[in-house]
């Protein structure tokens, strides 16, 4: 990044590195930069859109051409942007013209987050297919595959979709437990794995009366429906404002920190989610999925 960047982003961003309590050893260009881009999510949750926007804005023109701090900058502008359309152009131009990113990958899975919540499957199914492809081993890997596997489902293919989870769920570490549930909530309806070929263990010379089977997770208690996740709470809160004017007053948002999922309902079963869900496609045009949540 050159100087004249630098000089830019301490002007943009007064607040003092110590103040941040960034690390000692990160590069200047990068502490300041994020920095910036804190700001410009606090000036958006704030309600200051155009002001946070345009301190990211500052960010993209000051990175240079081709650069990390360039796909970095155009990552954060899409996670603020005001619209869809904005955020899959900066999408689109980290997957392209930064290839070799590993920011490529979420780029990638957040444009077919965005296909699926416009009703297009197909454009969705291509963008895993290509982050499959082309970054097996990004650690998006792990919360991707659960939406890929779960589209294939919903579409009637669990011939393909199991395959996607349980390749999905060893990605996921056990700290991330909502990511597990949900894992393991839908491969409640898979097939067993079958296990590869393998040398027979003896078998006993007895049944041993004591064993009995492992139970099963335990269900969920209730059922939600995620509308969508935002990186900052004010386009959560704005998505909940919109929604709300048009008969949906049963919303909320979840989550202390980001994403901020805008979630519908609390039903008591599965089907009474799905019928609720499918009620809203019709309406909306727009698409969503269930997902299990504590009872209240």
């Amino acid at each position: 990044m050159t100087l004249r960047a630098l000089l830019l982003l301490a002007a943009i961003a007064p607040l003092t590195l110590a103040a941040q309590g960034a690390p000692p050893a990160a590069p200047a260009d990068t502490t300041l930069a994020l920095t910036a881009f804190r700001r410009a999510q606090r000036l958006v949750n704030d309600g200051n859109g155009s002001a946070g926007r345009a301190l990211v804005d500052s960010l993209v023109e000051a990175a240079d051409a081709g650069s990390s701090a360039e796909a970095q900058a155009l990552v954060w502008r899409a996670s603020l942007a005001p619209t869809w359309a904005a955020a899959q152009r900066d999408y689109l131009r980290v997957m392209l013209e930064h290839e070799r990113s590993p920011l490529a990958a979420e780029a990638m899975f957040r444009l077919a987050q965005g296909e699926l919540a416009g009703g297009d499957r197909p454009a969705a199914q291509r963008y895993f297919e290509r982050l499959t492809r082309e970054a097996p081993e990004a650690p998006i890997r792990g919360e991707a595959s659960l939406w890929h596997g779960r589209m294939l489902i919903e579409r009637g293919s669990r011939t393909t979709g199991c395959p996607v989870l349980r390749d999905g769920r060893r990605r996921v570490r056990d700290a991330q437990v909502e990511l597990v549930n949900q894992y393991d909530y839908l491969l409640q309806g898979c097939p067993p794995e079958v296990a590869s070929a393998a040398p027979a263990a003896p078998a006993p010379s007895a049944p041993t009366p004591s064993a009995t089977p492992s139970a099963p997770p335990s269900a969920p208690t209730a059922w939600a429906i995620q509308l969508a996740a935002y990186q900052t709470r004010g386009e959560a809160e704005a998505m909940v404002r919109r929604l709300r004017a048009r008969g949906y007053p049963d919303l909320r948002i979840d989550g202390d920190s980001a994403p901020y999922r805008v979630r519908l309902g609390r039903y008591a079963t599965r089907d009474e989610a799905q019928r609720a869900l499918a009620a809203y496609r019709r309406k909306e045009k727009k698409d969503g999925f269930i997902t299990p949540v504590p009872a209240r």
